[in-house]
């Protein structure tokens, strides 16, 4: 079954109980799931339903993996999505780091709307599998611990260079956006190259390092309070030194602030800090608050 759909994963949803036919779902990040009926004795597979008969698979921006350096000589995979019918040539780009950030990844068997819509609009959509991602390995995924802030982001930054050098991205038409440890890294990575981009968008980000340790529910459990000790810098001087709220100063670009009210992963606190800070500075943003979401 692997080998019919090739760079989708492929699950078995559920089976007789002789195992004779099975429900298959079929994802991939250039096609909605569907799913078929498998009839192992024939050895044959039929379609049952699309998640999404109303998207034309061959109309969808189409993603694929790459790799470049980072400047320590890292290898590092990512996915690229570009617009359809369009020459891959001085386009506008959008930087979308993914959430976690240890463990997850983004891959080719899984469709992330994000990344189609932004590239249906004409975007280069570029989903770095930074170190401290998940499939690479205890070393790559260990790599990323108290590093969100700087080698993290130099890989993402790396890679937006990349396809810059390649004559793919407009570096004059760039911008950030992620969710998450992704809404961190768009306000880190417009930080740390403050003359790179000309946006970011935090979507329910971190913005305070330090406000982690106590609000939301990760400190309020003993595993929780662990994983931020393995993650995080060690010391409330050095969290400080990658907390995007004790670093505005540094910032060149307008900021979009987007937060839900009852998000307690991400609690509406760490985008009330982000906007006190940035207020304080009469520096420009917009806010988009949903108190019910």
């Amino acid at each position: 079954l692997t080998k019919a759909f090739p760079n989708a994963s492929v699950g078995i949803n559920s089976a007789t109980l002789d195992n004779s036919k099975m429900i298959v779902s079929v994802s991939s990040a250039n096609y909605p799931t569907e799913f078929y009926l498998f009839d192992a004795e024939k050895r044959a597979l039929s379609l049952i339903i699309k998640s999404k008969p109303w998207l034309d698979k061959d109309e969808l921006p189409q993603t694929e993996i790459i790799s470049y350096k980072a400047r320590d000589g890292l290898t590092i995979k990512a996915l690229l999505t570009l617009p359809k019918g369009q020459e891959a040539k001085d386009l506008p780009l959008i930087l979308l780091p993914h959430g976690g950030p240890h463990g997850p990844r983004d891959t080719l068997t899984r469709l992330d709307s994000d990344a189609k819509v932004l590239a249906e609009h004409g975007y280069a959509v570029l989903q770095p599998n930074f170190r401290g991602s998940g499939g690479y390995g205890k070393e790559f995924l260990q790599s990323g611990y108290k590093n969100w802030g700087t080698t993290m982001i130099n890989d993402m930054t790396d890679g937006v260079m990349h396809l810059v050098e390649e004559g793919i991205a407009d570096k004059d038409r760039m911008c950030v956006y992620g969710g998450s440890y992704g809404g961190y890294a768009a306000l880190m990575t417009v930080i740390r190259e403050p003359d790179l981009y000309d946006c970011t968008i935090g979507f329910v980000g971190v913005y305070d390092l330090n406000m982690m340790r106590v609000e939301g529910d990760i400190p309020e459990t003993l595993s929780g309070m662990n994983y931020l000790d393995m993650a995080l810098p060690d010391t409330e001087e050095a969290r400080s030194a990658q907390s995007p709220v004790d670093l505005v100063e540094q910032l060149k670009v307008p900021v979009f602030i987007i937060q839900g009210g009852q998000d307690v992963r991400v609690p509406p606190e760490q985008a009330y800090a982000l906007r006190d800070a940035l207020e304080a500075k009469n520096h420009p943003y917009e806010w988009m608050f949903k108190e019910s979401e």
